[in-house]
């Protein structure tokens, strides 16, 4: 029988030293049945077993590393450390230039550049011939204002390309910083010192660009307003300037590129595509209107070289070797290509004709309707010619801006 007292040691369920536990009344013996026990030398501990829960999980054949074990693993690291520095610097120094050729690129770029003055040299010779000869029958009214007017044309391509040598001889060669690249290897945990660093260059690199921008002075101000930049927008970079030139104001240097390339760079990028727009307009009116392939092909040479030497000036920076042979060799082409539109030029004229002939007929007018068809003709032709230059002359100024932006998303 249980005690009342809760005082009792003898109490239900609680053993003491030198007896066994007191059972429920209940119970039955029967159901109350001792573990069995286990005599303690049979009792065999692993290795790392603490008889306190879990043994520790040992595989059952260690054995120690051997000096040739330890290189084999030194040397896997030092493998595999390469080989993320060799992605680290293919994802840092990806040029726009040179796209997927990679090592190809230069001599490919020199090939085109060589190829394009070659054709358009051929060509400019054949059809400066031909007009020279032209020329040399016609009467002195007509001889003395054209060899005038192809002096002054040669003379503006001569001035324009001396222009564009001279000005891409003294600036900065421009090394992209690719956002891309860095926001990479910050998300490759062994990489990330080197992606410090890169940025840490890369930020220096731009602050150097930003104290040599031509923004400082009132005749820069004049040169940068001769080439587009309203006044607004001058002052609005030099604020930029002077805030991005505080390295206190900005918490991180991802910020730091993020205003760089919106508040600064943007509105390069703006003023350059009204540049572009300006010479790609210039140069479909003259094509419209220019009386043969020669003159097309020369005008054409005076933009692209006027247009290229303005994008220098806006970003203040020149492409490198491949991007130059590139922008060169387009320049040529394009050239060349503007001359030898007569095809398309006369093909485009039949087929106005014919479209302007059966509109006429639809609405009923017959009376010199063959004459106003052809001259209807000839002006859609050269306004078709003129709409594919300007065609050209803007994908070029496209893909120099792309070249001379200090800074790249991609």
């Amino acid at each position: 029988m249980v005690s009342d007292n809760w005082d009792d040691e003898e109490r239900v369920g609680i053993p003491r030293a030198g007896r066994a536990p007191v059972l429920p009344v209940d119970q039955e013996p029967s159901l109350a049945v001792a573990p069995p026990e286990v005599p303690a030398e049979e009792i065999t501990l692993r290795i790392g077993d603490t008889e306190l829960g879990r043994p520790i999980p040992i595989p059952q054949s260690v054995a120690p590393l051997t000096d040739a074990d330890r290189k084999a693993i030194r040397q896997a690291d030092e493998a595999q450390a390469l080989q993320e520095l060799a992605e680290a610097e293919e994802l840092l120094a990806s040029n726009p230039e040179v796209g997927w050729l990679n090592g190809f690129a230069q001599p490919l770029a020199v090939a085109f550049l060589l190829g394009s003055v070659g054709v358009l040299g051929l060509f400019v010779y054949s059809q400066a011939i031909a007009v020279l000869g032209h020329l040399a029958v016609q009467p002195w009214p007509i001889l003395i204002p054209g060899s005038v007017a192809l002096a002054i044309l040669t003379g503006a391509v001569g001035y324009a390309l001396l222009q564009f040598v001279f000005l891409y001889a003294r600036l900065r060669r421009n090394r992209q910083i690719r956002i891309t690249g860095l926001n990479e290897l910050q998300a490759r945990t062994r990489l990330r010192w080197l992606a410090t660093a890169k940025s840490r260059e890369a930020r220096d690199s731009l602050t150097t660009y930003l104290r040599e921008f031509p923004i400082s002075t009132e005749r820069e101000h004049q040169t940068l307003q001769a080439l587009g930049f309203p006044p607004e927008t001058i002052r609005s970079l030099s604020a930029s300037r002077t805030e991005l030139l505080d390295e206190a104001r900005f918490t991180s240097t991802s910020e730091w590129f993020q205003r760089f390339r919106d508040d600064f760079q943007g509105q390069l990028d703006q003023v350059a595509d009204q540049r572009v727009s300006y010479w790609a307009n210039r140069a479909m009116l003259v094509t419209a209107v220019s009386p043969n392939g020669l003159v097309d092909s020369v005008s054409t040479l005076y933009f692209g070289f006027a247009m290229l030497t303005d994008l220098c000036r806006v970003y203040n920076l020149k492409a490198g070797r491949t991007g130059t042979a590139v922008m060169l060799g387009r320049v040529f082409f394009n050239a060349y290509l503007a001359g030898n539109l007569n095809d398309v030029e006369k093909l485009a004229e039949d087929q106005y004709d014919q479209l302007f002939e059966q509109g006429f007929q639809v609405v009923g007018i017959g009376v010199s309707s063959n004459v106003v068809t052809k001259f209807l003709g000839k002006v859609g032709a050269k306004a078709t010619t003129g709409y594919l230059n300007r065609v050209l002359l803007n994908r070029l100024g496209r893909y120099a801006c792309r070249l001379l932006r200090p800074v790249t998303p991609h």
